[in-house]
């Protein structure tokens, strides 16, 4: 609101002439005088609200000074109940409320506040807040339709910053034409903040209502399906819900949402939106973190718009968007309303959905080309740079891609995975097409990923050089430990003394067995060092050897930390209280070096054995 204020006061800025610099002069001196006014006439009713004191403030309002309860008392031009509800006083400001006339409650602040909009900014005591915002609209109903100077009404300020059950209770006292297209933003506004807070009930019933709000521009120029759109896959829905799932009921989507919402627009009052909803109501916040609802009845709303507002609706943008943003049900959804959004969707340089998909590296809207009877013909084509799908792969990654995937290594991996997953989609004739530079896919894949090949050859030889100096550090010492064996060797038979006993057997097995694995770890990390850096290398061969390496590195770890613990045992099993200590001090740089490495070594085996980012088992659709 202060934000406005200076942005209304920037406009008012005069040329520096002297005539107007007379007049600024004056207009200071004048705002002066009545800031003082203000606080020499008004200083008691202040010190009575601020303090929250009725008795002081019906003696002054109602008996002293009759004429001030719907006066500006401050020079932002608020009333004796604004600064009430500032300070948070609701039993007073109920007791304003009882005195103030209908008229005087729609009294506005130099912001364009009314006092329902302070209401709503209140966070404590919500059911008291309530009671108060109660009392105002029961008393002058126009209140919930009064916007500010930043065209808020009541019901979106409380719903922007999060007050949910404020705006329920709003929403079902405003009147619905001030939500139409025709009226402002305000419906669509409305519903982008559904969306956000999780209030789908609400958010379904202005979409069943009103579908024209899906396509209707909101503040920021995007309408409620460009905000889709651009939603990531995962935030857009719950992973554990497939979203073919949703074809498998021919009704209207809607009409299926509604029928899981008991209570809903079409079952009930808008009244029971409310605090006071009906069980129906209550019962809907059980489904409102499945956000596939508002996903289904934004496209079932589509079915309602006639060509023209479809078209605005700009839903081939969307789609586009959708799949740079790697949003597959978006685009589902998008395609079985009309089938031919699905061939004559391209953006300006020709590239369809799965062009953009390989491009911005988008793997879940890729694997919908698996679900198609004519895969094939959108394999063949090529955008107006005459690059076929194949030369998508090879374009350099976004970075915001790669910054997903831990070192230089697995991301020249991953390239290598999207550049043989496309390859084997196309036919086998594309894979040496040239387009108008004159490129193949594989030129272009080595001009724009031979930064990132020196990057996963360095990253890896670092690695490489650190491990293998913990690898032959830990040989070193397990070869030593076999020779100088707990508790020394007998000195007549040459036999050690504690030969016999379990814990010297656990000793000397897991010290064997850190031997041999930290010198296979060594012997694997020398060769990483010499190995040849192709591109095909990072796919399989280079990952494959750090598996090797630091799956054997770590096993050595942990049997020369087990074998440091069977040698304390034997020969310090009488004082535990040291030995307990000391074996847990001696473990923990151990413990820590493995818990750092592990997860790298997960990664590595899930990036080059796991199921992968790929899907081929894809239902036939649309």
């Amino acid at each position: 609101m202060d934000n406005q204020q200076h942005s209304d006061c920037d406009k008012d800025i005069p040329n520096p002439s002297h005539s107007h610099a007379r007049k600024i002069s004056d207009g200071i001196t004048s705002s002066n005088q009545g800031l003082t006014s203000f606080i020499r006439e008004y200083r008691p009713l202040h010190e009575a609200l601020r303090k929250g004191d009725l008795a002081e403030t019906e003696k002054y309002l109602i008996k002293d000074h009759p004429g001030s309860l719907c006066a500006k008392i401050t020079s932002n031009h608020e009333t004796a109940l604004h600064i009430a509800i500032m300070f948070g006083h609701l039993d007073l400001a109920k007791r304003l409320v009882e005195l103030m006339s209908e008229e005087d409650l729609a009294l506005k602040s130099r912001n364009g506040t009314t006092a329902l909009h302070l209401v709503t900014l209140l966070i404590e005591n919500e059911d008291e807040i309530i009671d108060v915002a109660k009392c105002m609209v029961e008393k002058n109903k126009r209140l919930v339709t009064l916007s500010d100077t930043n065209d808020w009404l009541p019901v979106t300020l409380a719903l922007d910053l999060g007050h949910t059950e404020m705006a329920r209770y709003l929403y079902s006292q405003t009147p619905f034409e001030f939500f139409q297209p025709r009226l402002g933003k305000h419906g669509v506004v409305l519903l982008v903040q559904c969306y956000y807070t999780n209030l789908f009930d609400i958010a379904l019933d202005l979409i069943d209502r009103c579908p024209k709000l899906v396509v209707t521009d909101g503040r920021r120029g995007l309408n409620f399906l460009e905000m889709l759109a651009n939603m990531p896959s995962e935030l857009l829905l719950r992973k554990n819900v497939p979203f073919w799932k949703r074809w498998l009921n021919p009704r209207s989507q809607l009409q299926v949402l509604v029928e899981k919402i008991p209570g809903s627009a079409q079952k009930t009052k808008r009244d029971d939106f409310g605090t006071n909803a009906s069980s129906g109501i209550k019962k809907a916040k059980a489904v409102e973190n499945d956000k596939q609802f508002p996903l289904q009845a934004a496209f079932s709303a589509i079915y309602k718009l006639n060509e023209r507002e479809i078209t605005a609706g700009r839903i081939r943008e969307a789609i586009l968007k959708a799949a740079k943003r790697g949003n597959p049900e978006f685009i589902v959804e998008a395609i079985r309303i009309h089938y031919p959004f699905l061939w004559n969707t391209n953006d300006e340089n020709g590239r369809n959905i799965f062009f953009l998909a390989v491009e911005f590296r988008q793997a879940a809207v890729l694997n919908l080309i698996h679900g198609l009877a004519m895969k094939h013909v959108f394999a063949n084509m090529r955008d107006k740079g005459a690059n076929c799908l194949l030369h998508m792969a090879g374009l350099p990654p976004p970075s915001s891609h790669l910054n997903r995937i831990s070192g230089a290594l697995l991301q020249m991996q991953r390239e290598m995975q999207w550049f043989k997953e496309v390859e084997s989609i196309i036919p086998h004739m594309k894979k040496e097409y040239l387009n108008r530079e004159n490129k193949t896919p594989r030129d272009l894949f080595t001009e724009n990923h031979r930064e990132l090949l020196k990057q996963g050859e360095k990253w890896t030889k670092a690695n490489a050089g650190s491990c293998s100096v913990v690898a032959a550090l830990v040989a070193t010492i397990t070869f030593a430990a076999a020779f100088t064996v707990p508790g020394g060797n007998d000195q007549i038979k040459g036999y050690p003394i504690f030969l016999h006993k379990s814990l010297f057997v656990l000793f000397m097995i897991s010290n064997a067995t850190s031997l041999f694995s930290s010198t296979t770890s060594l012997l694997i990390f020398l060769a990483l060092l010499n190995s040849r850096y192709a591109e095909d290398d990072f796919l399989k061969s280079l990952p494959s050897k750090m598996i090797i390496g630091l799956s054997t590195m770590l096993f050595s770890l942990a049997n020369m930390m087990l074998a440091f613990c069977a040698a304390l045992f034997l020969t310090l099993k009488s004082q535990a209280w040291i030995v307990i200590p000391v074996t847990f001090l001696g473990c923990v740089p151990v413990i820590f070096y493995i818990w750092l490495q592990f997860p790298l070594l997960i990664e590595i085996i899930m990036s080059t054995y796991g199921p992968g980012i790929f899907n081929r088992n894809v239902k036939r659709w649309p």
